[in-house]
């Protein structure tokens, strides 16, 4: 078996500051924002399982549902978020590192792949978590950092999205 190898450094020696900064703390920008991007990658994991591990009626349409937000988790919001990180001039962390920079980890998942509001309530959780935390961090940056705060106020819209859609879901299958 091979060795582990070592850990990527991603964190620079310093940080890469824009005049167009205001009074934030780029250091507590960078931390906030490898937060977020953590918590983006555990999302598309956890959307990506839930899409193939959920079973029975309306699978079909659950696991489309959450495969195209789990797209929506890396090819929209991870990219925003690496785009912003390099800007600071820091890169994505290595991927050992996702768990302990996560802010929301991820939720308890079902064991039972038939119960798929266990899984609704899941994505729920975690979207509750992202739109608490991605307030958070809109309300540092808000008119300190305009470049980030554009790219958190488009994810938040796409997390409080995410998260109605769940709770319809949820709804739906009650009735």
């Amino acid at each position: 078996m091979t060795e582990e190898p070592p850990k990527y450094k991603y964190m620079p020696e310093e940080l890469w500051v824009t005049p167009d900064l205001k009074g934030v703390d780029p250091k507590k920008v960078v931390e906030y924002l490898l937060a977020a991007l953590s918590d983006e990658i555990l999302a598309f994991h956890q959307y990506m399982l839930t899409a193939y591990a959920v079973k029975g009626p309306y699978s079909e349409e659950i696991s489309e549902i959450f495969m195209k937000i789990a797209e929506d988790e890396l090819n929209d919001h991870f990219k925003k978020l690496a785009g912003r990180l390099q800007d600071y001039n820091v890169d994505i962390p290595d991927f050992r590192d996702f768990w302990s920079l996560s802010r929301c980890k991820q939720p308890k998942l079902p064991e039972d792949p038939y119960d798929i509001d266990a899984w609704l309530e899941a994505a729920i959780e975690a979207e509750e978590c992202a739109i608490k935390f991605y307030r958070e961090i809109y309300d540092y940056v808000r008119d300190r950092d305009v470049r980030t705060e554009e790219i958190i106020e488009h994810i938040l819209s796409d997390e409080i999205e995410h998260y109605t859609l769940f709770k319809n879901l949820l709804a739906k299958s009650k009735s």
